[in-house]
């Protein structure tokens, strides 16, 4: 049995909200995107949930739109053949039309198989990376003090504040011109990541290119800090820079930032996602202490003949 959750109904949102919850804590990782999440959230993406009381506690959730589909299973679920009946059924939406994404995180050739079954084909990686919290900056580091020396200054964030929201949108949309789901952030997007429990307008840190008041962004880097029963987890949530400015030091400035902060919360996890292609950004991480954990891949089914390019990514 399925159902379509209305994101507006509080009792049907916050069922998709445990079933993800849940595979969080058993996977160690959120099966979907913060930006999935959040575009769902709006309306903007169809949630489908599935099992035999779907509307109180799903066995499976399905979110499809933007060109992406997600799918996932609680964990004491699998096995079943869940997944193969939801994915039968999600790929009949209108949503699913036109070229879609799915990605499948870590070692899981079950997934891959259904994927692969469906006629997707791997075509991008995703890295988690990790770093030890003892190399975090000892005592009570300023986070401000690397962009400003860096020659930036460093405005403090404020969510409420149009301009610089917009600002934030266009340097974001820079800095990922190639990344699809990142790169496509709006300032929605933003406002409504910013009414999630764990966000938090200090651990967005700004850089901006003049010490005057407006002065345009240049780069920025976010901070998402979780607490879980095992302890604190800070993720190293996005870091962009202006292409503009590339090649000042910026770009290291902004993580040396972003790890003064994480100091702050005296977290027990520390870690981040990078494109897999990106070997300047992984090569800045790795000299700041990161190691892979665990790769994830993201698999595309191309348009079909019949396919319009409505719902492509």
């Amino acid at each position: 049995m399925s159902i379509e959750i209305d994101p507006r109904s509080a009792d049907g949102w916050a069922a998709v909200r445990a079933l993800l919850d849940a595979t969080e804590r058993a996977d160690g990782a959120a099966p979907v995107s913060d930006q999935a999440v959040a575009g769902a959230a709006q309306g903007h993406r169809r949630v489908l949930a599935f099992g035999e009381d779907p509307g109180i506690a799903p066995d499976a959730v399905g979110i499809v739109g933007a060109g992406e589909l997600d799918l996932v299973v609680r964990p004491d679920a699998r096995g079943r053949g869940i997944a193969t009946a939801a994915l039968a059924e999600l790929l009949t939406l209108p949503e699913a039309g036109g070229e879609l994404r799915a990605w499948v995180h870590g070692a899981n050739p079950a997934a891959e198989a259904l994927l692969s079954a469906a006629g997707f084909a791997p075509v991008r990686s995703l890295h988690l990376m990790t770093l030890d919290p003892e190399r975090l900056p000892q005592g009570s580091p300023d986070p401000v003090a690397p962009v400003l020396a860096a020659g930036f200054s460093a405005p403090a964030a404020d969510p409420g504040d149009a301009e610089q929201l917009a600002d934030w949108v266009r340097v974001n949309a820079l800095a990922f011109a190639g990344h699809p789901e990142q790169g496509a952030m709006t300032a929605a997007d933003f406002a409504t990541l910013a009414r999630e429990p764990w966000f938090a307008a200090d651990d967005v840190l700004l850089a901006a290119d003049g010490a005057e008041p407006g002065a345009p962004l240049a780069g920025f880097a976010w901070v998402k800090t979780v607490g879980r029963d095992d302890g604190t987890e800070c993720e190293l949530y996005v870091l962009g820079v202006d292409p503009a400015h590339a090649g000042r030091g910026l770009g290291r400035a902004l993580l040396d930032a972003a790890l003064a902060r994480m100091a702050a919360h005296r977290p027990d996890r520390v870690s981040l996602y990078v494109d897999g292609t990106n070997d300047r950004a992984i090569r800045l991480y790795e000299r700041a202490g990161f190691a892979l954990e665990r790769e994830s891949r993201q698999w595309l089914r191309s348009a079909g003949p019949g396919d319009t390019a409505e719902n492509s990514s």
